[in-house]
């Protein structure tokens, strides 16, 4: 879903969500408000509005909510550099995603992935990646297919790089 960078556009959106009495609207908006707050690099209040999101989809047994709040969560623990908090969120989402029985979103595995990365976990890296490609191959989007073998690419040169003993510059 799309959000706004003004996180008082968001404000509004939930307080009237509230007034209303729409959980629905009230987990969107909180999601879109931390969206804000992440955009700005307000990675504290992000998390905060993420987690009151995941507690409403989880009420109102919203799984592709919960999903989406999940992983915006692990995105900003992510920029956090707490890459083990972010796997445990992401590993969350995509335990979700199974439990439906749909495709695992290729943005969360990607997200994952790229986690791994700053891990220097480049196997898992890799193995993710691969997954989202047959993911992406399932689902037909070019555009992100391209980009995520693109990221695989990197990632293996970066991986045969350091394996090799050569500094990567």
């Amino acid at each position: 879903m799309m959000h706004d960078k003004d996180p008082s556009f968001w404000q509004f959106h939930l307080e009237n969500a509230k007034t209303m009495g729409d959980r629905e609207l009230e987990a969107v908006a909180l999601t879109n408000l931390g969206a804000s707050y992440h955009t700005a690099q307000q990675y504290q209040r992000a998390i905060a509005k993420y987690r009151q999101a995941i507690a409403i989809f989880q009420e109102l047994a919203d799984l592709d909510g919960e999903i989406w709040a999940l992983t915006n969560l692990g995105s900003a623990y992510n920029c956090l550099q707490e890459y083990a908090r972010a796997v445990i969120t992401y590993r969350q989402a995509i335990d979700l995603a199974n439990t439906r029985g749909t495709l695992v979103p290729p943005g969360l595995l990607c997200n994952l992935g790229q986690t791994y990365r700053s891990m220097g976990r480049y196997d898992e890296a890799i193995a993710v990646c691969e997954e989202a490609i047959g993911t992406l191959r399932e689902s037909g989007s070019t555009v992100e297919l391209t980009e995520t073998v693109r990221v695989l690419k990197d990632l293996r040169h970066e991986h045969n790089t350091l394996s090799s003993g050569v500094a990567i510059t």
